[in-house]
C-alpha cells in the first residue's frame, strides 16, 4: 500500500470514529455550518418563493407539492401549532436525500458522472472516486445531509442542472458509506450474501420466510412452463388470465369480502384506487400524515383531477374527526391509512378511525402491506386484528412481503372494484402481473394458511428482539410488529452506525434518513422473519449493543 493510500485509509478511520461523528453530528455544530453555507441558497430560495407567489396571484394555484417527509406539524389537522415550514420535495422509501447544500456550484466533471454504482465497498471506482480525502468528504457530506435546501427547486434552461449538482451520493460512495442500491449476490432468507460475504439479514420484508419455500418456488416454475414468462399486455386486453381470477377469488374469500382485484405492483394499488375514486373537485383525500409514499402519489394524481388533500395527525381519530367536520356537505371523503406503518412498525388506531369514518359517512381504505401475514387471525391483517373486517370498505396490499412475490391486491365490494378497473388509467394501461408472480403469491397464500406456526414464530422473534433492544436502552417508538425501528435521530450518525454494523459485524439493516423520514426521526429500520433462528437474533443484539455504545446512542 502506498503512502497516499495509507493516509487516506487512516483519514477514513479517523473520520468514521464515534468521537468525530458525535462532534460533527452535534445539533449546534450542524446549525452553525448550515447557516454559514446556506446563506446564498436561502436568498435564492426566497426569491423563487416570491416569484411563485406572484405567479399564483396572477394565474391561480398550480398542482400542490406533496411530500411524505414534511415536518411533523406542517399542515396537519390536530397537530400542535408550530412555525410554518416549506414543503421539501424528496424521495419516499429509500430516504436518500435530494436536498443538498451546494457547497460548490460547479457541476462535477464528466468522469465523476460516468459511474453511478460502479464503486467498491471502499469507494474506489474506475474513475478514482476513492481519491477524495476522507475527512473533507465527510465534512461536506455532513453539511449536505443537514441542509434543507432542495435541489428539486432548481430551475433553468437545462433540466439536468439539478442532477449535476447532486453530490451527496457521490461523496458517500467515495467514503464507502453509501447505503442504498447495494446489489446482493443472493438472499436466502435470514442470511444473504453481499459482495461475497455472508451477512445476517435484518432488512427484508420476507416476514414469513416464504420466498424460498419449496411449494412457492415450484408454483412459479410450473406457471412459467404452462403460461410463459409474461402475458405481454394489460388486463384490459390480452393480459388477463384465469390465474388472475383464481387468485382474486381466493383473496376475497380469505378476507371475507365480495371481490378481489390483482395488480402488477403494490404501489400501483394505491395510485390506481385513489386516482379512480377521487376524480373531481368534490372529492377529498383524508390521509394520515405518515402514510406510505404510494398513497401520496395516488393523491397527486387525484389532485390533478381537482380533488384536494387533507392530512390528519398520525393515528389520531380525534384529529380525523376534526378534519372531516370541516369538509363541505357537497364533498365526499376517502380516509386512507396504513394498517401497519412501514417505518414505525406501529398499528393504526383502527377502532377509533372506523368510528369516525362511520360518523361522517366517509369511506375507508386500509393499506395492509406490512400487516398481511403478521397480525390478525390467520395473518389476515389490521381489520381482522381488531375484529373490524366488515367495517373497512377497501383493504389493499402487496405480494412483495408475506406473499413472497411481486404484485398487488385489493378487496372490497364487487361494484367498487369493477369501477376501479374500468377508470384507473394506471391499471388499464399497465402490463398485467406475470404468471410466475401470480402463481407464487397464490401458493404463498395457501402455505400461510396451511402453516400457522410461521406467524406464531414471527411474533416470538419480534417480541424477543423488541424486549431485548429496549433492555439495552434503545429507543424503539410504539412498534408492535415485525418492523422495529431503532431511533438515532441524526442523518450522519445513522449512516455511520449502519456502516459499522455491516462492516464490523456482517449485520444488514436499513438506514432511514431525511427526507424519507421527517427531521429527528432518523432510524435504523430492522425487520424480522419467521425463519430467523435465535443465533441470528443474539448475534444482532451483540452487534447493536457494541455499535450503540460506540456512537453514544446507548
Amino acid at each position: 500500500m502506498s503512502m497516499k493510500d495509507r493516509l487516506v485509509d487512516q483519514a477514513k478511520k479517523l473520520a468514521s470514529s464515534g468521537r468525530v461523528v458525535r462532534v460533527v453530528s452535534n445539533d449546534r455544530v450542524m446549525r452553525l455550518a448550515t447557516g454559514v453555507m446556506d446563506a446564498k441558497n436561502r436568498l435564492r430560495a426566497a426569491g423563487e418563493r416570491a416569484a411563485e407567489a406572484w405567479d399564483i396571484l396572477l394565474n391561480g394555484h398550480a398542482l400542490p407539492n406533496i411530500d411524505p417527509a414534511l415536518d411533523d406539524e406542517a399542515g396537519v389537522h390536530g397537530a400542535t401549532p408550530a412555525r410554518a415550514a416549506s414543503p421539501r420535495p424528496g424521495v419516499g422509501g429509500a430516504g436518500l436525500s435530494t436536498v443538498e447544500e451546494t457547497v460548490s456550484s460547479k457541476a462535477p466533471p464528466a468522469s465523476a458522472r460516468a459511474h453511478v454504482n460502479g464503486v467498491g465497498a471502499n469507494g474506489a471506482g474506475a474513475n478514482g472516486a476513492g481519491t477524495y480525502v476522507a475527512a473533507a468528504a465527510e465534512q461536506q457530506l455532513a453539511t449536505q445531509m443537514a441542509s434543507r435546501t432542495s435541489l428539486a427547486r432548481i430551475g433553468g434552461r437545462d433540466v439536468f442542472e439539478k442532477a449535476y449538482k447532486f453530490m451527496t451520493a457521490d461523496n458517500a460512495r467515495a467514503m464507502g458509506v453509501y447505503p442504498f442500491f447495494r446489489p446482493l449476490d443472493f438472499n436466502n432468507g435470514p442470511e444473504a450474501q453481499l459482495e461475497g460475504r455472508t451477512v445476517t439479514m435484518l432488512g427484508s420484508n420476507n416476514y414469513l420466510g416464504l420466498t424460498t419455500h419449496p411449494k412457492v418456488r415450484e408454483a412459479a416454475r410450473n406457471a412459467i412452463d404452462k403460461y410463459g414468462t409474461s402475458m405481454t399486455g394489460s388486463r384490459l386486453v390480452n393480459g388477463s388470465m384465469r390465474l388472475h381470477n383464481e387468485l382474486e377469488e381466493k383473496l376475497a374469500a380469505y378476507h371475507g369480502k365480495e371481490a378481489g382485484l390483482v395488480f402488477t405492483t403494490g404501489y400501483q394499488v394505491n395510485i390506481a384506487t385513489i386516482s379512480a375514486l377521487l376524480s373531481n373537485k368534490r372529492s377529498v383525500a383524508m390521509i394520515d400524515k405518515d402514510d406510505h409514499a404510494s398513497i401520496y402519489d395516488g393523491v397527486r394524481l387525484a389532485q390533478a383531477a381537482g380533488a384536494r388533500m387533507v392530512r390528519y395527525k398520525h393515528s389520531d381519530p380525534a384529529a380525523l374527526d376534526s378534519a372531516l367536520s370541516e369538509i363541505a356537505d357537497t364533498e365526499g371523503a376517502l380516509v386512507i391509512t396504513d394498517g401497519v406503518f412501514s417505518a414505525q412498525g406501529e398499528i393504526a388506531s383502527l377502532p377509533g378511525i372506523v368510528e369516525v369514518v362511520k360518523k361522517h359517512k366517509a369511506r375507508l381504505l386500509v393499506d395492509d402491506a406490512h400487516a398481511l401475514g403478521v397480525i390478525g387471525p390467520g395473518g389476515r391483517g389490521t381489520a381482522a386484528h381488531f375484529g373490524l373486517g366488515k367495517e373497512v370498505d377497501l383493504i389493499g396490499g402487496t405480494f412483495s412481503k408475506s406473499l413472497a412475490s411481486i404484485g398487488g391486491w385489493l378487496v372490497g365490494e364487487r361494484k367498487v372494484l369493477d369501477y376501479i378497473q374500468h377508470f384507473a388509467s394506471s391499471f388499464l394501461f399497465a402490463a398485467s402481473a406475470a404468471p410466475p408472480c401470480v402463481a407464487a403469491a397464490m401458493a404463498a397464500l395457501d402455505v400461510m394458511q396451511e402453516e400457522p406456526w410461521r406467524q406464531e414464530k414471527l411474533r416470538e422473534n419480534f417480541t424477543y428482539m423488541r424486549t431485548e433492544l429496549q433492555r439495552l436502552g434503545f429507543e424503539l417508538g410504539k412498534t408492535e410488529t415485525a418492523v422495529i425501528p431503532i431511533y438515532i435521530r441524526d442523518d450522519l450518525k445513522t449512516v455511520m452506525m449502519w456502516k459499522s454494523l455491516l462492516d464490523d459485524y456482517a449485520l444488514y439493516v436499513n438506514p432511514f434518513i431525511t427526507p424519507g423520514v421527517p427531521p429527528k426521526q432518523q432510524v435504523l429500520r430492522t425487520s424480522y422473519m419467521a425463519t430467523h433462528e435465535r443465533k441470528h437474533l443474539d448475534h444482532a443484539l451483540e452487534a447493536f449493543e457494541k455499535v450503540g455504545k460506540k456512537f453514544g446512542v446507548i
